[in-house]
């Protein structure tokens, strides 16, 4: 296209090249058949644009971050220019997190999986920069509840409203196999520049370094290479990877010099003055000298190179330019999912083409016809129906026996199963409380309570005078306490009372109180007096620490008796994980077994309680986790503000000074750092 031939022609930067190309045909084909006056106001206008051209070649366009505090040098892991790994990783956990909820729609069966290729593509890092082709998920087989399996082979769109991943066939599934196929890039091209090595050229274009100098360097870089780049790395004097926080990037906004468009621009505004003053015998004439004026060639055009700036949190010596990948290879991943749905006694909530939903049998048979606008499995063989008049969805039993949904006529008072064999329910909203049969819906106390509480191996009946009955897994009454001065753990229930007797408990100048201990029978097993430990219970060693009267500390059996004479030592801590600290006469702490052997010796001067894995001590030289044989697990610097005494606990947590959390490997806490 040549330059007279249309004003578009220079705002859309035609090469000067094809310009210089002009020749005298040109411009006589653009002027045939036009008068004098004709070719002044195509000139006139031409000019017009010529100027837009040269204001605008005289400016950029310019995106800049702000600066930064290069006093705050911030580093950062090296970039990986070949993230196979990570990608697959990434990838490959993604996937292992998905989950599919199957919905019935008889005759067929929609997975239902929560997939998107989408949300696959941005659990990477950058991934949508290398424009790969969207991952393929297929369903290759599905495992059915009646242990038999069918292969497929059939692609899997997810979370798509234009299709459905729909299987023949209404049998519950257990699980389904998948294969997602993706691309992951080869290792990518990494270009190192520096001041001594400022240049890189390529087959179509180059990229060079101008300047690196407070956190900043500066490049020229040819288009097709700047659409290459994938990432800059800035690299301080120790060979650090310095944090990027920003970029800016210009071009020039056209082919031409300045002073070749001034040309052009100076040649029409002659060739108009000269039409004003009737210089020109014809149309001929103009051209020839239109001609001799235009310039001919452009010994300043501009080099079409981008000029592009990475900031970084700290001084740079070189830059590491890293370029996409040209090929890519795929990665086959085969896993399987497991249904979310759970099916009790293998019955299902099921939809029929018109949306009405009914209950299903494990073999795919309507066992409750789908009459209902609206069904969901709730727990057990309860199931929620559509919305009552009071607001909250209708409760419902599935009488299995009768095939038909029996309404419920109470609430649940909580959604979890009372050892696995009752409800608690209530009589209308906060109601009086009662319990349920799971198995027949048969109502085996009434609702008349206040409260209904799970603690230990006992379901707690309180009334609303606050009287406690206390009934076990059977519902046999085993105690009635008053008020709250009790508690309880697995089969042993302890109860807080009053020390009444005139007599001073051991070295109390006030009456204290004092815990009765009660068996499973409901018979108090202490066979006398006893303050016990505020956290201490019979845990895996069946010992528990107690005091009596006389101000001795005593560890007592299930059965009451006492065991361990723990008097004989300066002072003893309740036993966990199978040792218990104890203190000899000189003020150092040690371990005994529940056998009272000393397995620890004497020689720490602060003993906490062991979990399964180690305990934490203290000597001369600071704190140490020690393991069951008196193993140094690991020794710490700083000490510690607070810890956890569970008793018998898989593992416990200790605070530092230093700000780090610690567990019983003496590993820091994930998250601390």
């Amino acid at each position: 296209m040549k330059p007279f031939l249309s004003f578009a022609t220079l705002l859309l930067f035609i090469s000067s090249s094809v310009m210089a190309q002009t020749t005298k045909n040109d411009i006589k084909n653009q002027f045939k058949n036009k008068s004098l006056t004709e070719v002044k106001e195509y000139l006139e206008r031409q000019n017009k644009e010529i100027e837009k051209l040269i204001r605008l070649s005289s400016t950029s366009l310019k995106i800049t971050p702000g600066d930064v505090d290069l006093k705050e040098v911030k580093t950062t892991e090296k970039f990986d220019n070949s993230p196979k790994e990570q990608i697959i990783k990434q990838f490959n956990k993604t996937l292992d997190r998905l989950y599919f909820s199957p919905q019935v729609v008889y005759p067929n069966t929609d997975l239902n999986i929560n997939y998107s290729a989408g949300s696959l593509v941005y659990s990477a890092k950058d991934y949508d920069d290398y424009k790969f082709p969207e991952p393929v998920l297929k369903l290759k087989k599905v495992y059915f509840q009646d242990g038999k399996t069918s292969n497929f082979d059939k692609e899997i769109h997810g979370r798509n409203d234009k299709t459905t991943d729909e299987i023949k066939g209404t049998k519950w599934i257990d699980s389904i196999e998948l294969e997602a196929s993706y691309h992951y890039p080869e290792a990518m091209p990494v270009i190192t520049l520096s001041p001594e090595k400022p240049l890189q050229q390529f087959t179509d274009g180059k990229i060079q370094l101008i300047s690196v100098n407070d956190g900043k360097a500066n490049l020229k870089v040819s288009p097709a290479v700047k659409e290459k780049i994938m990432k800059v790395e800035g690299i301080n004097s120790a060979g650090k990877s310095i944090e990027q926080y920003g970029s800016s990037s210009s071009s020039n906004s056209s082919n031409f010099s300045v002073e070749f468009l001034a040309q052009y621009y100076e040649a029409g505004k002659s060739v108009i003055e000269k039409i004003d003053k009737s210089a020109y015998k014809d149309v001929d004439e103009l051209t020839e000298d239109l001609y001799s004026k235009i310039p001919k060639e452009d010994k300043n055009k501009p080099e079409n190179l981008v000029n592009a700036t990475y900031n970084f949190r700290g001084n740079i010596t070189q830059i590491n330019v890293f370029l996409k990948p040209e090929q890519s290879a795929i990665n086959n991943y085969r896993f399987v999912l497991q249904n979310s749905i759970k099916y009790p006694d293998g019955f299902g909530v099921a939809y029929n083409k018109n949306e009405l939903a009914g209950i299903l049998d494990k073999d795919g048979k309507w066992i409750v016809q789908p009459v209902h606008d609206r069904l969901s499995h709730y727990k057990g063989n309860y199931f929620m129906g559509e919305v009552a008049d009071d607001g909250y969805r209708t409760v419902l039993w599935l009488d299995k026996a009768n095939r038909k949904l029996v309404p419920f006529n109470y609430r649940f008072y909580r959604d979890e199963s009372i050892f696995d064999k009752y409800y608690a329910i209530e009589d209308g909203i906060n109601g009086p409380k009662g319990l349920i049969d799971i198995k027949t819906n048969k109502v085996l106390i009434e609702p008349t309570l206040n409260n209904i509480v799970v603690k230990g191996n006992y379901i707690v009946l309180r009334d609303h005078n606050e009287t406690n009955t206390i009934i076990n897994k059977d519902l046999k009454k085993v105690l009635t306490v008053e008020g709250y001065n009790y508690k309880i753990n697995d089969d042993f229930i302890f109860i807080s009372k009053p020390y009444t007797s005139k007599e001073k408990f051991a070295d109390y100048s006030v009456l204290s109180n004092i815990d009765d201990i009660y068996n499973a029978e409901g018979k108090k097993i202490n066979k006398e007096d006893y303050v016990i430990e505020t956290f201490d219970f019979f845990g895996i060693d069946s010992l528990l620490l107690v005091k009596n009267k006389l101000g001795k500390k005593l560890f007592i059996n299930t059965k009451g008796d006492v065991v361990i004479d723990g008097s004989k030592y300066k002072d003893v801590r309740p036993f966990s994980s199978g040792l218990a600290p104890v203190k000899n006469a000189e003020g150092n702490w040690g371990y005994i077994n529940s056998k009272n052997v000393l397995v620890i010796p004497f020689m720490y001067n602060e003993a906490k309680n062991f979990s399964k894995i180690s305990a934490m001590v203290q000597t001369n030289k600071g704190y140490q986790l020690i393991d069951h044989n008196n193993n140094v697990i690991k020794k710490f610097d700083d000490g510690f503000r607070s810890y956890s005494v569970k008793k018998d606990a898989d593992n416990l947590t200790y605070y530092n000074y230093n700000g780090n959390t610690y567990n019983s490997q003496g590993e820091i806490h994930k998250g601390d750092r």
